[in-house]
């Protein structure tokens, strides 16, 4: 395992490692810092997570997540699996696999990060850094498949959390460790070398520090108004007796007309797409399965534990039909 440590630039940079006795301790630990995980959202290259969402996360005012999403039990049980996997492929390396949530943090940054893997490279100098991933085979055709080359090429914001690992954990370089879960349910394996770009990782150093000088005057970033939506809903989520005086805002009064049209169309689309839904079951009757020139339309019964029924309607292009229902 390296050393517990990093220079930057001269100056040594101490880092702190917490072993946390389970979960919860683990998720308090994580709490006070910027996480390798989320750290590209400061770059605003994050697919999920957004400055502004950040910013409330780590000033409490949003709801507590600490349920592990499906796509984490994956990743969490698809860990070893990988590390298996590159064990039986790679002989020849030593991979160091803990699995035991061990922490890095720098404290006076307030940068943290939670390692998968250490792998040692006859190759490569030094210790690299493994970060284990897993995709279907969708996915990956979509974000991490170069149309051109068709080379693997990992999305930035998981470069970011490789760089910012193996900082972190002092190594010498760093990679990804992909498994693809195939259609058919077979497994394929790609390493992926990460290059660590200095500049990038000084430019995140000083996000992060803006960042939580941002948290410390309690300026809010602005709301990305296309992905902040759930997240400012749940900030405002309790209101208050009060009225507030608005009158003085033209364009919020100019936003509530273009609001209120907005949900009149919406009101009326789904009214004629409602109108539609019982024509296409009419026309398909009690078939689940139903195809036209161009399309296939199937709509299977859901039942309730209530008793109640109804049936999901789907539509897609129409493709050769297997027989399968």
């Amino acid at each position: 395992m390296p050393a517990a440590g990093y220079d930057d630039g001269g100056a040594a940079v101490t880092i702190k490692i917490i072993r946390p006795a389970d979960r919860a301790a683990w998720l308090a630990a994580r709490s006070k810092d910027v996480t390798a995980s989320v750290a590209a959202a400061l770059l605003s290259i994050h697919p999920y997570v957004t400055p502004y969402g950040l910013f409330m996360e780590k000033t409490g005012r949003l709801s507590p997540d600490e349920e592990e999403t499906e796509a984490m039990e994956r990743g969490n049980l698809m860990e070893p699996v990988v590390v298996a996997m590159i064990r039986k492929r790679f002989p020849e390396w030593t991979v160091i696999y803990e699995n035991d949530r061990a922490y890095y943090r720098d404290p006076e940054r307030r940068i943290g990060a939670t390692p998968d893997a250490f792998i040692v490279r006859a190759d490569r100098a030094g210790t690299g850094n493994c970060q284990v991933k897993s995709a279907s085979e969708e996915a990956f055709k979509q974000y991490w498949l170069d149309p051109d080359t068709g080379e693997v090429v990992p999305p930035m914001w998981i470069a970011v959390q490789a760089i910012t690992e193996a900082r972190l954990t002092g190594c010498a370089w760093a990679c990804v460790a992909l498994v693809v879960i195939t259609w058919r349910g077979t497994f394929q394996l790609h390493i992926i070398d990460i290059p660590i770009h200095f500049r990038l990782w000084n430019r995140l150093v000083a996000k992060v520090g803006e960042f939580w000088a941002m948290v410390e005057s309690g300026e809010e970033p602005d709301p990305d108004w296309q992905r902040d939506g759930e997240v400012v809903m749940d900030v405002y989520r309790s209101s208050t007796p009060e009225r507030r005086d608005l009158t003085g805002d033209i364009v919020l009064d100019d936003l509530v007309h273009e609001y209120r049209l907005a949900r009149a169309i919406e009101a009326d689309q789904k009214a004629r797409a409602d109108a539609m839904r019982a024509q296409l079951i009419r026309a398909l009757g009690n078939a689940e399965i139903g195809e036209t020139i161009n399309w296939e339309i199937s709509a299977r019964t859901s039942s309730y534990r209530n008793g109640s029924q109804s049936r999901v309607l789907r539509v897609k292009p129409r493709r050769d039909l297997n027989g399968s229902f």
